[in-house]
């Protein structure tokens, strides 16, 4: 196995072990639904890109899939949502818009700053006409869309339990 495989399964060994420490089971709900909607918008937006020959993902946690599906699962299905779940599930309610606009940038800019470095170091992703600014664009859209139907879901959620 090589070194790629290795730092997938690192990520994704953390991030399992991050869902089950810090969210509460009472969330569990909540995360499931943050979970799934951002796969709704990561996986249409994720095809487009690597169809367009935007973007590729040389090495693969699942290569099998690879034949059926060219984005990359460990990020696009589990890496990504999982973020959003602790975007969410820890975005302060009560902040200006400055606030707000920190904590995006936080989260947007560690993420990007990250697949760089793979993209520079590893097999993991190679850009091709992708740009480092397109993924804190579409991470920060991504976010911004999940954590809005979230906001949404709860107030739904309170409305239906309230009947």
């Amino acid at each position: 196995m090589n070194m790629e495989r290795w730092i997938l399964i690192g990520f994704s060994s953390i991030c399992i072990f991050a869902l089950f420490k810090l969210i509460p089971r009472s969330k569990a709900r909540d995360a499931w639904v943050l979970f799934a909607f951002l796969q709704v918008i990561t996986w249409p937006a994720g095809l487009f890109a690597v169809e367009k020959g935007w973007i590729e993902y040389p090495t693969q946690l699942f290569p099998y899939v690879n034949q059926y599906n060219r984005t990359s699962f460990s990020f696009e299905f589990f890496l990504f949502p999982i973020v959003a779940i602790f975007f969410s599930l820890y975005y302060p309610d009560k902040v200006k818009p400055k606030g707000a606009a920190i904590y995006y940038l936080s989260f947007t800019g560690f993420f990007t700053i990250c697949e760089v470095l793979l993209e520079r170091y590893t097999t993991l992703v190679k850009y091709h006409e992708w740009k480092w600014y397109w993924t804190l664009i579409t991470v920060m859209i991504s976010l911004f869309l999940n954590h809005k139907y979230y906001s949404w879901f709860k107030k739904r959620l309170v409305k239906v339990e309230n009947v």
